[in-house]
């Protein structure tokens, strides 16, 4: 069974794409691609489970923190800002 579709906004009928618009809060531009996903929500995990979740998170950023204590923050700014160029070509950072 089908659980996702991908469609040209050209290509939609005018009763879908005004559905779509609708759910979207705007107008569609005819070079845009409308994906539509289809999946049964679950139940959000127990409380003590996302308590261990963070718990874990915690500890992974603690350990991330100690490797680059001795790390200079425009180096890490530079490594960050390199990480973003790379899948956003244009960007710049702020002044």
């Amino acid at each position: 069974m089908q659980q996702s579709s991908l469609h040209s906004a050209r290509g939609l009928s005018p009763a879908v794409r005004n559905a779509v618009e609708a759910l979207l809060g705007r107008t569609l531009k005819d070079d845009e691609a409308v994906s539509v996903r289809a999946y049964q929500p679950h139940e959000a995990p127990a409380a003590e489970h996302q308590r261990s979740a963070v718990r874990g998170l915690r500890q992974y950023f603690t350990n991330i923190d100690q490797k680059l204590k001795d790390v200079p923050e425009d180096e890490l700014d530079e490594i960050v800002d390199e990480a973003i160029r790379s899948v956003r070509p244009g960007y710049r950072p702020a002044p």
